[in-house]
């Protein structure tokens, strides 16, 4: 690989997902020699499995809605939410340059129609943006932009060791024992969930899950970004900033957007949020509760007049999702016992252990409410809310186990600098992804954040490596 002539490249970026390649995309626009190294067949990482959402402000959709916005709201709102468990001037940077990182996907491809823009809670600026064929469509998109860039492209070349000379550089790395020298290299391995050590390390709430959590990122991410970073004199940061969440434990499949239309009830027998709420909102308001324990309580009727939102059956289609509450999977895990089922409330409260009397006086008041057509705990939309009240009645326990963001990682600065646990950057390394600590913080900022990161650090990473490694 590379030339024979001193190093063998400028820049080399470990990972092929989308905070990869697009790191390798840009430092190979500033005229750099780059080499991208993939652990697994294909490129795309986990962005190739999301939804693709992308979250910025100031944007031509919000704009064409007639929505007023900017970097600076868009960055109050997230340190308001996460204070000093984020890199201020990193968040900064993310915020500034996050509408820029967006357009540059237009042009290579990438649509974000504005029809498409939404406030997944119902409450903040509407600043999630979802792309046509999901996130997809944003890989096929950058590997098609990499292919037309001359990046020496290795993929089932899962590095071994970050290499520093003896002035505390960054040169180069390690690969089947081999090491291959560079004058800048870009951590982009994505995140810790396929390695358990990593989850105990750096996400211990996810403890109280138990064997019930499960990652749905890409196989390859086995934290060795981290591993690698850290032996490199990295800090690791960002405990518990993982985002982990709710699922019945019946059957594997990633569906954040339901039931909307069930009640949900803490082993208390009470509510706790409201059942239509944000993925990630629910999930947090799922982690508060003790042991982290929930029941979805619904009637057949109920189940049976849900219907699923046009675009969920959009990402479906895409593969980007399956579905879990639906009629045939219904019927298996109700013979499997992993749906309980009971003629009264009461005989629901002595098969689920939660207190008879404080769940029927829930139901009573839920029922009140959706009759009434408001929600006066917790403001449930009227068109989700619906009464529990014709037997029988059914419960499936629920914990917030499906790892998605891992959430900690490498410390970085606004130049997307890797650093010490002093704060000193190690000249010669960078990082992008899910890789990173600094930019998640204690809770999830809003669906499309962590695509956003990743990609608007991969163009700093990208053009910061490229000027570091000189000539």
């Amino acid at each position: 690989m590379g030339d024979t002539d001193g190093e063998d490249f400028d820049v080399i970026v470990l990972g092929g997902g989308g905070a990869g390649m697009t790191a390798a995309i840009r430092a190979a626009d500033a005229g750099k020699r780059v080499a991208l190294l993939e652990a697994g067949d294909r490129l795309g990482g986990s962005t190739a499995l999301s939804g693709g959402v992308f979250y910025a402000a100031g944007t031509a959709a919000q704009r064409e809605l007639g929505i007023s916005d900017s970097a600076d709201a868009m960055y109050l709102d997230i340190l308001a939410l996460n204070g000093n468990s984020v890199c201020r001037p990193a968040l900064r940077r993310l915020c500034d340059e996050a509408r820029e990182t967006m357009e540059w996907l237009g042009t290579l491809g990438v649509e974000f129609p504005a029809a498409r823009l939404s406030s997944p809670n119902g409450r903040s600026v509407p600043r999630s943006h979802e792309p046509v064929g999901f996130g997809m469509r944003i890989a096929e998109c950058l590997d098609t932009a990499l292919s037309q860039r001359p990046v020496d492209v290795v993929r089932r070349a899962r590095a071994e060791k970050i290499l520093v000379n003896e002035a505390g550089r960054a040169s180069g790395v390690v690969v089947d024992g081999e090491p291959i020298s560079c004058r800048a290299v870009v951590i982009a391995t994505g995140g810790f969930g396929g390695d358990p050590a990593w989850v105990d390390r750096l996400l211990p709430k996810a403890r109280q899950a138990g064997s019930w959590v499960w990652h749905v990122g890409n196989k390859t991410n086995r934290g060795d970004g981290l591993r690698m970073a850290e032996q490199a004199g990295a800090q690791i940061l960002g405990t518990d900033s993982g985002l982990l969440l709710s699922t019945p434990n019946f059957h594997r499949d990633l569906e954040v957007l339901g039931p909307d239309w069930a009640l949900m009830v803490n082993t208390r027998g009470e509510r706790f949020t409201r059942e239509d709420g944000a993925y990630w909102e629910i999930a947090e308001a799922l982690e508060a509760q003790p042991g982290s324990r929930a029941f979805v309580i619904f009637d057949r009727a109920m189940f049976e007049g849900a219907k699923p939102h046009p675009r969920v059956l959009e990402a479906l289609a895409a593969g980007v999702i399956t579905v879990s509450w639906v009629p045939r999977m219904f019927e298996e895990q109700l013979a499997k016992g992993n749906i309980l089922e009971a003629g009264t409330i009461e005989g629901l409260a002595e098969r689920t252990g939660l207190p008879a009397s404080a769940l029927a006086a829930t139901i009573e008041r839920y029922n009140a409410g959706a009759r009434s057509g408001a929600d006066a705990q917790f403001g449930k939309r009227p068109d989700c809310n619906k009464p529990v009240a014709t037997a029988p009645y059914y419960a499936v326990e629920v914990r917030p186990a499906i790892l998605t963001v891992t959430g900690g990682g490498v410390r970085i600065d606004a130049a997307a600098r890797v650093c010490a646990a002093s704060g000193n950057a190690i000249p010669g390394l960078f990082a992008a992804g899910e890789t990173v600590g600094s930019l998640y913080g204690k809770h999830y900022a809003g669906t499309g954040y962590a695509i956003a990161s990743s990609i608007t650090f991969g163009r700093v990473a990208g053009l910061e490596a490229a000027a570091a490694s000189g000539r």
